[in-house]
Parts: C-alpha cells; sequence; structure tokens
C-alpha cells in the first residue's frame, strides 16, 4: 500500500519517520494488546510521534489494518514454489497459515484489514489462481476452490487462535449426549487441538485427494 494513497492533498510525508516503521510498530502492538486494542493514537505513542503523523501514512483505521493484513502476505510467494502446480496450492495455503499465525490475532487482523488490490495479496492470489488453473481446473473452479481454501484457512486459524472463553467447544462432561449417538462417536475428534493435522486434512479434502490415517505418509 502507498503511504500517500490515503492522504489526499498531502505531498511530503512527517519527518523522520517512515511507513515502514508505523508498519512494524502496530504489527507490535498487536502481538502485545490485541487487536482489540488497536488504534492509531496507540500505534503513534509507541513510536513518539502524534497520531496525524500516523494517519498521514495509512489514512484511518481501515488503511491501517489493510496494510497490516497486507504485509502478512509478502512472505508467501517470495521464496521459490514448486513446479507441481497441486503441490503448489497446497504449499501457498501452508505459507497463508503461517503468516496468520506469526501474529497474535493474525487470522482476525486479515480477514479485517483484506483487501484484493494490495499488492502482496493480489499477488498470493495470481499465484493461487495460477496454480489452481494449471491442475486442470475451469476458471470458475479454481476461482471458487481458491475462495474455499483461504476461507478454511482463516477459520480454522481464528479457532486456534481464539481463547478458551471465545471456542468452548464439546465436552463430555458438559454435554449430555445419550441422545446423541453420532456425536458420542465423533466427540473426541471434535474437541482436539491438533491444528496442524485438522489444517492437512481439509486441504486433502478441498483439493480433491482425501486419505485415510492408513495412507498418511510417515
Amino acid at each position: 500500500m502507498s503511504s500517500r494513497a490515503s492522504a489526499p492533498g498531502k505531498s511530503r510525508a512527517p519527518a523522520g519517520i517512515s511507513y515502514t516503521q508505523v508498519l512494524a510498530a502496530a504489527l507490535e502492538l498487536l502481538d502485545e494488546a490485541g487487536l482489540d486494542c488497536l488504534s492509531l493514537r496507540r500505534v503513534a505513542g509507541g513510536i513518539g510521534v502524534h497520531a496525524n503523523t500516523v494517519q498521514w501514512h495509512v489514512g484511518d483505521k481501515a488503511g491501517l489494518l489493510r496494510a497490516m493484513a497486507d504485509s502478512l502476505m509478502a512472505d508467501c510467494t517470495r521464496e521459490p514454489l514448486p513446479p507441481d502446480p497441486e503441490y503448489r496450492v497446497r504449499t501457498l495455503l501452508q505459507r497463508f497459515r503461517s503468516a496468520l499465525l506469526s501474529h497474535r490475532d493474525g487470522a482476525r487482523m486479515a480477514t479485517e484489514g483484506y483487501s484484493p488490490v494490495e499488492p502482496n495479496t493480489l499477488a498470493l492470489t495470481e499465484a493461487m489462481h495460477h496454480a489452481l488453473l494449471e491442475t486442470g481446473r475451469d476458471p470458475r473452479d479454481a476461482a471458487w476452490t481458491s475462495w474455499t481454501l483461504v476461507y478454511f484457512a482463516l477459520g480454522l486459524v481464528q479457532e486456534q487462535q481464539s481463547s478458551p472463553s471465545r471456542m468452548p467447544g464439546f465436552h463430555a462432561e458438559v454435554f449430555d449426549l445419550s441422545g446423541f449417538p453420532a456425536l458420542s462417536r465423533t466427540l473426541p475428534h471434535l474437541s482436539g487441538n491438533d491444528f496442524d493435522a485438522r489444517f492437512e486434512h481439509g486441504l486433502d479434502l478441498i483439493l480433491g485427494c482425501p486419505r485415510g490415517p492408513s495412507s498418511r505418509p510417515g
């Protein structure tokens, strides 16, 4: 995101503070205090400037969230990707998930700050759609599969990053499941915290290559 894009009529940045510094301060505040405590004023206080200095670079809080969300996507396409398109899609989603997990409330922040035209986000979307088209999917299937993958990753990471009070889950000692025989059988798998395995399982299903436990490598 251009630091001037959200500040029409201003042609000169405040002396001594860069867009990169503002972004770094915002991400540091996110990690320290969480998304609910994020504000232009608190970001400004972290780097010893007035709020209007931060506002010059990002415009408003929505602009700050767009910049932060897009910054998370920078590493998703920076390194070389596998030549095989199916593995490329999987690698992109693994990097996307890692990016979301790299900061506190990363999934919530990325959802609130999502903008499809930001440079890093656009690069990730292009790489994803290109790989999906290379697998032989038609344009609609490629687009809708991309949506499904991204929404799945965002939702699972948000669950992983949420406090137990927000995501209480199922517990046998809390719920009487005597009238729910199916849930009684699946309960151990609903309350598990193996997010890595759940993520890989979801990718398998969405990409059309479901595997049972006995068929997984290693």
